[in-house]
């Protein structure tokens, strides 16, 4: 029948009939159909492409590896898939490259470099021990649980009835090992009879059905007080991380991989250099979890797509990832997926579009780029997962932003800010400062405010948007107090202001500035972040009330409290409560003291 292809068919479809860089132009046999996006092999090797434009029998094929040697007239061959990724259990704590295959597995075969063509297979080859969670003759829809696998110490895998799969269990596997691809459940359904296994597998550029939608207040706590507190973001949101070279993106990536409040974490090196993959991965069975005190390998998944890789398996990356944080999201965990960065993701847009010959857009980007950032971020979210439990997951998206320069107002980076609700601007002024994080809050914006404000009403304080507020109102004044005093000098300040410069500046060491390799000042939680932000106002308060009554500014500006509230940040989690109630104590009596000695120097 004219059209049908099997996958184990090993004849051609077509040949190439042209080669620019990773873009392949071929003519395909008029007895065969081809998919938009279907995945094919090109050439003798069978490098790994996707179609990208049919027009007739002819194919335009964006080829995912280096198409170094490849020639005109080499076959090309079908698949009959999309592009796809293998999901079940063994991605945990695996390392794949763009396109999912296994780095650590080629590493052990093929040496350094990946070679052209190689397919491999994704999930590990070994057995899992299967706990069933469902009976014989039950009825199931997609997205049952039909048992689980436990992965490590402490992960439990959850094993669900694929999407479009429906019916009634007419088998079900005992309690023994069995691998990723032997049949686990057999289920009779409407349209015939269905083998189910461990494994799925799913089109990485589609995302995976939920019920609904639906806000959550919770917040996704990092651990950092400056994003926590001035810059929060709910689980199952979007933020950007912008920032020029040298600002510290990917050190404060990596420091949220470790103290970030979620389940699972897939972070995606797309377009990076090398060396600070291979770094991480280095870290990485160094790093503990938080929460269980593991290596944090055990809740990661990696994808490394670096810059010396084929520009085209970025694309593929971002994808990839996205496709397994879904994955995660339908059993019910909350996830994170860590992209750094989609500036290098949006090169290879650019690239490919370019080779192609589509019109261009601003900058040379194509006209579609916003909307794929779109679809891309749009994967985030709270969701009522399918399925007869009332089982509910979360995806947070964080990307990266890398703009050639440090300059935000470049493509990439402005149709990411229209398009996500958080955006955390790192300032290369601060960088060079060694303030860390160089987050500059008032380049930086977070609308999840008004949705995590109930969390910290009710776990921390009635009162924390009143004092964040109020500290980012000090933060612009001392803003304008610096602007006036580079036009006329300090000389022309105020009691007042000067007071403010002091205060906004123990603001910056105290609060804003926070050391990624101190093992206490690492991680703040969010009760030590607001008692350390009243700290700080609380003194500013009282200094101010001081000097009304007639306080000397000197006595202020010398105060040695400034010292004791810088040394109370390293005052582990445990240890804070006591510290706080003692620290509020000696400022009220400090300055209390000063007015009286003060109002009795001036009977006298």
């Amino acid at each position: 029948m004219k059209g049908l292809r099997k996958l184990s068919d090993e004849s051609p479809i077509g040949v190439i009939e042209g080669i620019t860089g990773p873009v392949v132009f071929g003519e395909i046999d008029s007895d065969i159909y081809l998919m938009m996006n279907e995945m094919v092999g090109i050439g003798y090797k069978r490098l790994i492409g996707e179609v990208t434009r049919l027009q007739g029998n002819r194919v335009t094929i964006q080829v995912y590896e280096e198409t170094e040697g490849l020639k005109k007239g080499e076959p090309i061959y079908g698949s009959g898939q999309l592009l796809y990724v293998k999901l079940g259990p063994g991605l945990i704590g695996s390392i794949y490259d763009g396109l999912q295959r296994p780095l650590t597995t080629i590493k052990e075969l093929h040496g350094q470099y990946i070679p052209p063509g190689v397919r491999l297979q994704q999930l590990p080859d070994r057995k899992w021990v299967f706990h069933p969670r469902i009976n014989l003759d039950d009825e199931v829809r997609p997205g049952d649980v039909l048992g689980v696998v436990y992965e490590g110490d402490f992960f439990e895998h959850k094993v669900m009835t694929p999407p479009g799969v429906s019916g009634q269990i007419i088998y079900i596997a005992e309690e023994k090992e069995y691998g990723v691809d032997e049949v686990i459940a057999r289920l009779r359904g409407i349209s015939g009879f269905h083998n189910v296994t461990m494994s799925q597998i799913w089109p990485v550029k589609q995302p995976r059905p939920f019920l609904h939608k639906h806000p959550v207040s919770e917040l996704l706590i990092t651990g950092t007080r400056v994003l926590d507190t001035f810059l929060p973001v709910s689980k199952g949101g979007v933020v950007a991380v912008a920032g020029g070279f040298g600002t510290g993106k990917t050190v404060l990536l990596i420091q949220l991989l470790q103290t970030i409040n979620v389940d699972v974490v897939v972070y995606v090196g797309c377009g990076e250099r090398g060396n600070e993959i291979a770094d991480l991965l280095k870290k990485m069975p160094g790093i503990k979890d938080r929460e269980h005190g593991l290596p944090l390998i055990n809740r990661t998944v990696i994808i490394a797509n670096t810059s010396n890789m084929p520009v085209a398996a970025r694309e593929a990356s971002v994808y990839t990832g996205a496709a397994i944080s879904e994955f995660y999201r339908d059993m019910g965990y909350e996830v994170v997926l860590m992209v750094d960065s989609t500036s290098r993701w949006a090169e290879a847009l650019r690239e490919l579009s370019s080779r192609q010959g589509e019109i261009p857009g601003e900058a040379g980007y194509p006209p579609y780029l916003a909307s794929r950032l779109g679809e891309f971020y749009g994967r985030a979210g709270n969701v009522h997962c399918m399925g007869r439990e009332d089982r509910e997951g979360s995806l947070t998206i964080i990307a990266a932003v890398s703009p050639t320069g440090g300059d935000l107002s470049e493509p990439v980076t402005q149709k990411t800010m229209q398009i996500v609700r958080a955006f955390w601007a790192l300032d290369p002024e601060l960088a060079y400062k060694r303030h860390y994080p160089a987050i500059n809050i008032m380049q930086s914006f977070s609308h999840y405010l008004d949705t995590v404000e109930s969390f910290w009403s009710s776990h921390v304080g009635q009162n924390w948007r009143q004092v964040r507020d109020k500290a980012m109102e000090l933060y612009a004044e001392k803003l304008e107090v610096e602007r006036i005093v580079r036009l006329v000098g300090t000389g022309a300040l105020s009691a007042e202001e000067q007071v403010l410069l002091k205060n906004v500046e123990l603001l910056e060491d105290v609060f804003l500035k926070q050391s990624a390799m101190d093992p206490v000042d690492n991680y703040n939680s969010a009760e030590k972040q607001f008692q350390l932000l009243n700290l700080v106002l609380l003194l500013h308060e009282v200094e101010v009330q001081a000097l009304k009554a007639g306080v000397p500014l000197n006595a202020l500006l010398e105060s040695p409290l400034y010292k004791d509230i810088r040394d109370i940040k390293n005052t582990p989690d445990g240890e804070m409560n006591q510290a706080y109630a003692i620290m509020r104590g000696q400022i009220n009596l400090f300055y209390l003291r000063l007015e009286r000695e003060y109002r009795s120097w001036q009977d006298v």
